[in-house]
């Protein structure tokens, strides 16, 4: 099951790959090639008798023929494989419009093949579950589970939870360090400027409401960074910046939600922003310091500010 939610995220790449557009999105095609190959892997060592040590990616549709499970698409699979390969080994990157069927063709192929060969939906496949924190991946589960059950308001309230949660340890650690024992975050200075205007005039004079606007948008501009210079979905960044609840982050730790504007009940978006936070909670655990590793309870450290986003 390790295997096939790894597959299932290689493909997810190969996605956010695709939406780059223009010739970059040639380049979905090489994780889009390494998702259905582990996938028919895992499904040779369930299935056949045996396997090979060494099988082409075409063999594989013969082989399962024999075995009395035949495999679809084969003409289109074997278009897409001859695609892959003037795209790795000779540098020859397909159109967009080329792009766009090579991949219907592997989506289809999965979403036909996984329940019949592992009795499940692809779709179901949660990519959560290769999240480490036991805390943000029991939200990311929550969104996947309230999305598949058309409850959209709750899953984009649990992912841009999950997400916000992925960036506090980010910045603090799971276990939660105090300022002079973490590394440099970009929104440090506005955090420190936010926490400074709640104390000038109790938080009701002009000059408290202006540091606390300034400090609001330098901790914007420092999410932003970590966003870029991380690699993250940016684009899937807006999406759940746009269409998911605005959180704000209490002292202690407790997070609320507050709405802005009407739920989507486009499940495209959904799925789009619970991917994001998925993506964006393993790619920023793997970029944790090791110290910052650990399985505690998350919270703010105690000579930090609380923000609010």
């Amino acid at each position: 099951m390790r295997r096939l939610t790894i597959a299932r995220y290689l493909y997810t790449q190969a996605l956010e790959q695709e939406r780059k557009g223009d010739l970059l999105a040639g380049l979905a095609l090489l994780p889009f090639h390494d998702a259905v190959e582990l996938f028919l892997y895992v499904a040779a060592e369930t299935h056949l008798p045996t396997l090979p040590k060494s099988i082409e990616f075409a063999q594989y549709w013969a082989a399962f023929s024999d075995a009395g499970l035949p495999l679809p698409y084969q003409p289109q699979m074997r278009r897409f494989n001859l695609a892959r390969v003037e795209v790795k080994h000779r540098g020859t990157l397909p159109s967009r419009h080329d792009v766009e069927g090579l991949r219907s063709t592997v989506t289809a192929f999965l979403v036909e093949t996984t329940p019949k060969l592992f009795h499940i939906e692809f779709d179901s496949i949660s990519l959560s579950s290769l999240v480490r924190s036991d805390e943000v991946r029991s939200g990311l589960q929550a969104a996947e589970t309230a999305a598949q059950a058309g409850q959209f308001p709750e899953a984009l309230e649990q992912a841009a939870k999950a997400f916000r949660l992925s960036l506090r340890h980010h910045r603090f650690g799971e276990t939660p360090r105090t300022y002079d024992q973490r590394l440099f975050d970009p929104s440090d200075v506005a955090s420190d400027l936010k926490w400074r205007g709640g104390e000038v005039g109790g938080g009701f004079s002009i000059n408290s409401r202006l540091l606390e606007a300034v400090a609001e948008m330098g901790q914007s501009l420092g999410e932003a960074i970590t966003i870029i210079a991380y690699s993250l979905d940016y684009d899937g960044y807006r999406y759940i910046q746009t269409y998911g609840p605005v959180i704000h982050e209490m002292v202690g730790g407790n997070m609320l939600a507050q709405w802005t504007r009407e739920p989507t009940t486009d499940r495209r978006i959904v799925d789009r922003c619970v991917a994001f936070a998925v993506d964006a909670a393993l790619r920023l655990e793997g970029r944790a310091a090791p110290e910052d590793q650990s399985t505690a309870p998350a919270g703010f450290p105690e000579n930090s500010s609380p923000s609010r986003t």
